[in-house]
């Protein structure tokens, strides 16, 4: 017992040794004015912090926390979501390396004043995002993502499976290597 438990402590230490955690993430704030109704400005706001852990120069593996603010016409909307992903790096040349996410999102949204595990809408998506990184240094990185690629839910309100590669779903992070 005493042979299994070292071994697996000194096979814990190696991963540990070579381990490549990282923190960051990504914040946006998007101005918006409809064409098509009287409404105001909407004002959306966006927190995503993020920690991962790089595998190998291939593989990483991520949880982010998505929090979303929207206000419109004096009404506050809020979306919080918890997203798992794993990360594959398919080419680098330079200092950018080109990947794509694939991931899944579970979360909630409401609007203020609701009961907010009662009253809220359950949001879903499964897909895949691509992106590249920009390594700034050796310890610190740009991240930038466009678009989405499967599937996404809101309880009743819609869904929809597609490719989406406009610039609305362009986010920019930063992150920094331990």
């Amino acid at each position: 017992m005493k042979k299994i438990l070292l071994a697996v402590i000194v096979a814990m230490t190696a991963v540990v040794a070579n381990a490549q955690f990282w923190v960051g993430g990504s914040f946006g704030l998007n101005f918006i004015k409809p064409d098509y109704s009287n409404s105001e400005v909407l004002t959306n706001f966006t927190l995503a912090p993020e920690v991962g852990y790089k595998i190998n120069d291939k593989w990483d593996v991520a949880v982010a926390l998505n929090e979303s603010f929207i206000a419109v016409d004096g009404e506050f909307y809020n979306t919080f979501t918890f997203e798992p992903y794993a990360r594959y790096t398919f080419a680098k040349t330079g200092i950018a390396s080109f990947f794509v996410d694939g991931g899944i999102g579970v979360g909630a949204s409401g609007f203020e004043g609701d009961d907010f595990f009662g009253d809220s809408r359950f949001n879903f998506y499964l897909g895949f995002r691509p992106g590249v990184n920009i390594a700034l240094s050796q310890k610190v990185g740009m991240v930038a993502k466009l678009g989405f690629i499967g599937y996404e839910f809101v309880d009743d309100a819609y869904h929809t499976f597609g490719i989406n590669l406009n610039n609305s779903p362009l986010t920019f992070g930063m992150y920094y290597n331990f």
